[in-house]
């Protein structure tokens, strides 16, 4: 069960805090306890899956009712159906509720300190959420527990524990977080964090896979300065120049990626010359997490929603391309799902006043397939009401870039609505430009 919240971004101070989506349907604070009463008593649902987005932003009673009501209602006392809960706690900054239903999922977070401190038990998860603000926390915990560096990492070893263990781990990122009495520095989106606490927690759960979720927002936008006046902890960022970070001698399966609620990163990666701000730094992403997060096999989801490019998709590939090799990688597999409108594969010539279409950007070649998927309209639109989450069917073709010799795999995955395929082009400029890049997806392929 999918719980939201989200309101038009036009109306930020003036949105209503007294609604919330269930399963994409609109739902008011009154209506939420019915609602939740027929599904499990007359309907006879039996939840197992529970996550919520932006509960914080709600008003506080309607929060803290709602919170309760899905502990009450939908998990239970004994939690007897539950495997995954995500998101929860920011709705409470982690209570004695959420850290008992920790102990019975699968799947659970972002942790707050609090709930690590209960985890004393034995037990493997399949994944684990943790965000960079719970970082800072632990660095400072230690630090407060101890008189000098020595005593922080004995602190440290202490509130890690190798009790539990998790298959995947997740980790939250916000880009927009600043320091206490400061307002945003334009050339920091996101704040460093104490790698030793990473590193540690990376060791002792034996964390096979990771999840980087960027995100433009969170509950936990402030910092926590105090580690930063001790020189016990090195400061790492995934957008300083990769030379500076160190190689971690860990070794991960695979590392996933989401920017579909990325500002900034998803612009340095994927728009980055159509931003008239300097670009913050995130070409240095994938060599940063090569380094911090040591793996062979990369995936990244650019955001459907969000800076999604509409002018020329031949300068976008070459950008992508130039951010991706900038390091020359080796032993790397590399796809990227890459959204774009459909404006993106022309241009008007200015001297002729006409419509052009872009060819592909050279160092790719096509491949055979096909691709499609589906994904839900941004949900950030809640006047427009549930109509905003219908899936949109998204066309795609392959682009890939081979280096032999370094052992790199570099595959792009570019979508474009099937609608604005089918509606938004005139399909006769394909006879006069028959090599373009909207043609590929035209072309009746397996």
């Amino acid at each position: 069960m999918k719980i939201e919240y989200a309101y038009n971004v036009e109306n930020l101070i003036t949105r209503s805090k007294d609604y919330i989506y269930i399963n994409y349907r609109i739902m008011n604070n009154q209506d939420v306890l019915p609602y939740f009463i027929f599904l499990t008593t007359t309907v006879g649902v039996k939840v197992k899956k529970i996550t919520t987005r932006k509960l914080w932003m709600l008003e506080d009673k309607f929060k803290r009712s709602l919170h309760d009501l899905i502990h009450s209602q939908l998990i239970g006392n004994n939690g007897t159906h539950i495997q995954t809960v995500i998101g929860l706690e920011e709705a409470c900054d982690g209570c004695e509720k959420c850290s008992n239903i920790a102990k019975k999922c699968l799947e659970y977070g972002p942790l707050r300190f609090s709930t690590l401190q209960t985890m004393t038990y034995s037990k493997n998860y399949k994944k684990l959420h943790v965000t960079d603000k719970l970082f800072e926390v632990i660095a400072e915990y230690c630090i407060s527990k101890s008189k000098n560096k020595e005593e922080c990492f004995e602190e440290l070893d202490k509130t890690i524990l190798a009790t539990i263990s998790c298959d995947k781990l997740a980790i939250w990122i916000n880009e927009t977080r600043i320091l206490p009495n400061e307002g945003t520095d334009p050339t920091r989106d996101h704040m460093h964090m104490p790698r030793e606490v990473i590193d540690i927690i990376l060791r002792k759960w034996k964390v096979k896979s990771l999840k980087l979720n960027m995100l433009h927002i969170t509950n936990e936008r402030l910092c926590s300065v105090e580690w930063h006046r001790y020189d016990y902890f090195t400061r790492v960022r995934l957008n300083d120049p990769y030379l500076k970070t160190k190689q971690s001698d860990l070794k991960f399966i695979h590392v996933e990626v989401s920017l579909s609620y990325s500002c900034y990163c998803v612009r340095d990666l994927g728009n980055r010359q159509l931003i008239v701000n300097q670009p913050r730094g995130f070409d240095n992403f994938i060599p940063n997490i090569r380094r911090l997060f040591p793996t062979d096999q990369i995936s990244m989801n650019l955001s459907h929603w969000f800076a999604v490019p509409e002018i020329n998709i031949a300068k976008r590939m070459s950008t992508i391309l130039e951010v991706v090799t900038m390091e020359k990688p080796q032993n790397l597999s590399l796809d990227i799902m890459f959204f774009v409108n459909i404006g993106i594969v022309k241009k008007l010539n200015e001297e002729t006043d006409r419509v052009e279409l872009l060819s592909i950007a050279s160092g790719y070649v096509l491949q055979k397939k096909r691709l499609h998927c589906f994904k839900k309209s941004s949900p950030f639109n809640g006047d427009h009401g549930p109509e905003v989450f219908l899936d949109n069917k998204w066309i795609g073709r392959r682009f890939q870039v081979e280096n032999a010799e370094n052992q790199f795999n570099f595959n792009l995955d570019v979508y474009i609505k099937e609608k604005e395929l089918e509606e938004g082009f005139d399909k006769a400029l394909l006879q006069i430009y028959p090599n373009s890049f909207v043609e590929t997806f035209f072309i009746k392929t397996v």
